[in-house]
């Protein structure tokens, strides 16, 4: 029986002005930590977007190969539901693709005008919950996303 993982990125910026991967979080169905990874960076940072991203300069020392990262990740996943918020730009910024997601940003009932609605507003309005105080934390953004499936299980 496949599990479900919730997934949150949080990039910076390279010298390309691209986003590229600097952390990697999953989250198990019980809110467990299945995955905490700061990923070394491949191009030269021009701006870590911690007011976004809470990334803070120095986290390359402790961070690992991004190729390591991934494979570990894919292994993780492998034969289950990935559950994300806009899953398919983590999906784009991890270089993989997955085939059985679940993405809560595009989930009919939580358009408002056709339109997505942020993780934080969707967070409030579904759990009662405040979260992106300032910046983003990828633990607290899985969790919250896995929160939010389960309450619905699309």
């Amino acid at each position: 029986m496949p599990r479900y993982y919730a997934i949150d990125c949080e990039m910076v910026q390279n010298n390309m002005n691209q986003g590229m991967l600097a952390r990697v979080s999953l989250v198990d169905e019980d809110l467990r930590i299945v995955m905490d990874e700061y990923v070394k960076p491949t191009h030269p940072i021009s701006d870590y977007r911690t007011w976004i991203s809470g990334i803070q300069p120095g986290y390359e020392r402790d961070a690992k190969p991004k190729s390591e990262v991934v494979n570990r990740l894919r292994n993780i996943i492998h034969g289950h539901v990935l559950v994300g918020f806009d899953i398919q730009k983590d999906l784009d910024v991890l270089g993989i693709s997955h085939p059985n997601v679940r993405d809560i940003a595009t989930y009919g009932p939580f358009l408002k005008n056709g339109q997505k609605q942020s993780l934080k507003t969707l967070a409030y309005q579904e759990l009662g919950i405040n979260i992106q105080n300032g910046s983003h934390d990828s633990v607290e953004d899985a969790r919250a996303v896995m929160k939010i499936y389960k309450k619905h299980r699309f």
